[in-house]
């Protein structure tokens, strides 16, 4: 058995069988076993690393909004308290008498303090949309729930297939497809943990965007930004966005106005995309007759490896039939999906099940 050093996908694959003595005889009952147990753990870790990450954005992403809302309040109300204190103390004042308590709060530049937790409350929801506190914790949960579901269907499908074999995984015709089923749910998995990773990275990379190309952030060295060279005529694709944190954190003035006298640029051409991947998984072909494996897809036949796993390119904003048939002890099956992608949807996993 080979030794892995470190504890990744917890320690799933730390007694991982590798030995060819494994795979033979007797002994290939154990070794199917541990299989199995390296599968769901390597599931569970992930399970478990979402949900703590879950958790932890939670707990972030409500602390700034309660602090956000709080100060909000507390922002709005400060002027009409100072207006009520001012009208408090002028009621039954006599002339020429010693300033009370009354007198001392209202002369506190309450408004000038309301303003400023009205910028701090701004600028909490600017740093919890630009790290991305609240979208990771929902992104996380859904995950989570996403893998849950996979690892519940593999534990039903690996007893079917088990179950067809009465036990028996060595000697049976035709040979059960236990390494397949468990080979495709872990690519599975990680399918999903990637496609989390790169909704993640496409969310902070066009946050980043946003945030360069707010012509309020940027840096002038004297005068306005409508001084320096070529500062007015710069676009701002990100407008809509970056004028919300600008109106949150700059006293409600949008960035999204464009300067006197100036009209944005168009967009680039290849800013559009026409096509989308998505990543295509069959199962159940490992059981097909051999040959009757057939993917169509818009009405166009699509070559499938022997894996089982296809890369389509399809259009966005359109519906699309995806149709997998075959023959299973010479009866006929078939599978459908109907999916109708975006942009966002770039590289999204699709399973059909035979």
């Amino acid at each position: 058995m080979m030794d892995i050093p470190n504890e990744a996908h917890g320690g799933a694959y730390r007694q991982f069988p590798t030995r060819p003595d494994q795979y033979r005889g007797d002994a290939w009952d154990g070794t199917l076993s541990e299989l199995f147990s390296t599968a769901v753990t390597h599931a569970t870790d992930r399970i478990d690393w979402y949900s703590a990450k879950a958790s932890e954005r939670a707990a972030v992403a409500k602390r700034i909004r309660f602090m956000s809302l709080l100060l909000f309040a507390l922002g709005t109300l400060a002027p009409i308290l100072l207006t009520f204190l001012i009208k408090i103390a002028a009621v039954g004042k006599k002339p020429n008498t010693p300033s009370g308590w009354l007198d001392m709060i209202a002369e506190l530049p309450l408004a000038e303090i309301g303003y400023v937790l009205l910028a701090i409350a701004g600028a909490l929801v600017v740093f919890d949309q630009f790290f991305d506190a609240s979208g990771s914790w929902i992104r996380f949960r859904q995950s989570q729930a996403r893998l849950e579901v996979l690892l519940a269907d593999f534990r039903f499908s690996y007893a079917q297939a088990m179950a067809q074999a009465q036990g028996s995984v060595i000697g049976k015709e035709p040979l059960q497809p236990f390494t397949s089923i468990l080979r495709d749910f872990v690519i599975k998995v990680e399918w999903l943990a990637e496609d989390e990773t790169r909704q993640w990275a496409k969310r902070f990379s066009q946050m980043i965007d946003t945030f360069d190309r707010n012509p309020n952030l940027k840096v002038s060295l004297g005068g306005t930004p409508g001084d320096q060279p070529g500062a007015a005529a710069e676009p701002n694709p990100n407008a809509g966005e970056a004028g919300v944190a600008a109106g949150a954190s700059g006293g409600g003035k949008s960035a999204a106005a464009p300067a006197q006298g100036t009209t944005p640029a168009p967009a680039p051409a290849d800013a559009h995309v026409s096509i989308v991947n998505a990543r295509l998984a069959i199962d159940g072909i490992e059981t097909l007759d051999a040959g009757s494996l057939r993917l169509v897809v818009d009405g166009t036949q699509i070559h499938v490896p022997d894996d089982g796993f296809v890369e389509l390119q399809l259009d966005p904003g359109m519906d699309h039939a995806i149709v997998a048939s075959g023959q299973r002890g010479g009866q006929a099956v078939q599978a459908e999906l109907q999916e109708n992608l975006t942009i966002e949807d770039d590289n999204k996993p699709l399973t059909i099940k035979l």
